[in-house]
């Protein structure tokens, strides 16, 4: 039988590759996956409007959103995680009626 000990990991040493603190590889690939989408949507408003320079900031703002939105905190949650919870949580509350009834009968 193996001898399993339990060691803490401290808080500093990251176990994923990251670009900067709380930005890996996963948040990345959601980030390319809003640029490509905000890419699509900047070109119909370009066609709509014919100025450059609306859709430009309608996907650069796009992009600093999602990177906003999508990198952990040091507890290991994203402004996105925590709005899912929230989501999460409302839908999971269920609401029952009470009504007092009338016990004055004689």
């Amino acid at each position: 039988m193996q001898d399993k000990r339990m060691i803490s990991i401290p808080s500093q040493i990251r176990l994923k590759t990251e670009f900067f603190e709380g930005y890996g590889i996963e948040e990345l690939v959601k980030t390319i996956i809003v640029f490509a989408v905000s890419s699509v949507i900047g070109y119909i408003i370009y066609l709509f409007t014919k100025i450059m320079l609306v859709s430009t900031f309608f996907v650069i703002g796009n992009i600093v959103i999602a990177v906003v939105f999508l990198t952990k905190n040091r507890n290991g949650f994203s402004m996105a995680d925590n709005i899912k919870n929230i989501i999460k949580y409302e839908l999971m509350q269920k609401r029952y009626k009470y009504e007092r009834g009338n016990f004055n009968k004689i």
